[in-house]
């Protein structure tokens, strides 16, 4: 299904008008998670071809200035959300392509040894996505008992080290992807405001370097959210809404498409489009969440 969807967004040049009348003057964002270098070059290549690679930074600086023409045609920023300790393998690669990415970081996990709560057997076993939507709270708890306390530190590292997030320094920037990775929108006010406010502060101090961008966990997020982050100092805050960024976005609400770590190049060029994230959104996917969600008050366990 998906090479037959790609087939035909090839055939009817949808994607390449798409690019002229949205990512000429708009800016794509992508996300990737983890990627295999063999993969990722031949994605990185794709690009190359089709958009100008661009940063955080100068899309921030181009909004804050007025002056959007000083970014390049086509501009697209790639991101790597969480600090997953294959990253490192990475870097020659965009060094090759000229690409300085965002890495959004987890401050409490990177330079540890505890999980991606997502990424443990407790998870598999209750399942992740039943596990985001309890309240953060009612989440830690069944993940302890079920054997794996996403709080300790146990098992073999997931995320990169401290070394390795300063030599890479020359080759990404960082942005922050809260301390623990909760879904936000099941934390009370304090920990939401402590997850959003001391990841910046934590990584700055850890890495002696401005972090000035922030990526939503899962993509969820709400107004509480949005004026922690502003309070808290960031430029940016990143989303996976799908869409493109101009002008008069706000930047606390960038727009980003999500890419598969593994796709075929054909995947990767509808995903780039934003179709596959547009029907995820239409079924009940991630972005905004009505209000009384993120009241601060207990969420009820699924």
């Amino acid at each position: 299904m998906k090479q037959a969807i790609a087939g035909i967004v090839r055939w009817t040049g949808f994607g390449a008008l798409q690019r002229f009348l949205f990512a000429r003057r708009g800016v794509s964002i992508v996300v990737y998670h983890d990627p295999d270098p063999d993969i990722l070059r031949q994605h990185l290549a794709w690009y190359a071809k089709r958009y100008s690679f661009t940063t955080l930074d100068a899309v921030a600086d181009a909004m804050e200035t007025g002056r959007w023409g000083d970014l390049p045609p086509y501009p697209l920023v790639v991101t790597l959300d969480d600090g997953h300790r294959n990253n490192a393998k990475l870097e020659a690669l965009f060094q090759e392509f000229g690409v300085r990415p965002t890495i959004y970081l987890c401050s409490n996990i990177v330079g540890t040894t505890r999980p991606y709560w997502w990424k443990t057997p407790a998870a598999e076993r209750i399942g992740a996505e039943t596990l985001k939507r309890v309240s953060d709270p009612e989440r830690r708890r069944r993940l302890a008992e079920a054997g794996n306390d996403p709080d300790r530190e146990a098992g073999d590292r997931q995320s990169l080290t401290w070394d390795e997030v300063h030599r890479m320094a020359r080759t990404f920037d960082y942005g922050a992807h809260t301390r623990t990775h909760p879904i936000l929108l099941q934390c009370d006010d304090h920990r939401a405001r402590e997850e959003i406010t001391l990841c910046k502060t934590e990584l700055e101090a850890a890495t002696g370097l401005p972090c000035a961008h922030f990526a939503f966990p899962n993509g969820d997020f709400s107004e509480r959210e949005v004026e922690a982050i502003r309070r808290a100092g960031y430029r940016t805050a990143r989303t996976i809404d799908p869409g493109w960024n101009g002008p008069k976005t706000d930047p606390l609400r960038l727009k980003a498409v999500p890419i598969t770590d593994d796709a075929s190049v054909a995947w990767m060029s509808v995903q780039v489009t934003g179709i596959p994230a547009w029907l995820r959104k239409l079924k009940g996917g991630s972005g905004v969440k009505p209000a009384e969600v993120a009241t601060g008050q207990p969420i009820p366990a699924a």
